[in-house]
């Protein structure tokens, strides 16, 4: 059983949008797939510097952005007792995410005026 991280699943998300509806050049995407592979690789506790700026030096930054990013989503979800979720299957990833969004308490929403009466 796996704990990923809601906060790395989305922005894994959005990198995959960002390829899909935004990116003009070939370039563009290819920033945003090594972006993408940065956070996927913090997600499962690899590191493919070493490889990434000797095979792929114009898309570099974009991948070791990604892998602090993640790396540093990971140290902060792991402080926060509800920043990980509990994952079956690395498919389950989006879905599950989604899930646990829509079924968190409303209690945040609400104003802090009626937070207070309770």
């Amino acid at each position: 059983m796996r704990y990923e991280s809601p906060q790395i699943i989305s922005r894994i998300e959005w990198c995959r949008l960002q390829q899909q509806l935004h990116s003009v050049t070939r370039e563009e995407r290819a920033g945003w797939r090594a972006e993408e592979a940065g956070l996927v690789d913090a997600l499962h506790g690899r590191d493919r510097t070493a490889i990434m700026r000797r095979e792929h030096r114009s898309q570099f930054i974009r991948y070791q952005c990604g892998l602090e990013d993640g790396q540093a989503l990971l140290r902060v979800s792991t402080s926060i007792p509800y920043g990980m979720i509990r994952m079956n299957r690395p498919s389950q990833a989006l879905v599950t995410t989604t899930a646990r969004v829509a079924s968190r308490s409303s209690r945040a929403s609400r104003p802090v005026h009626e937070e207070s009466r309770r």
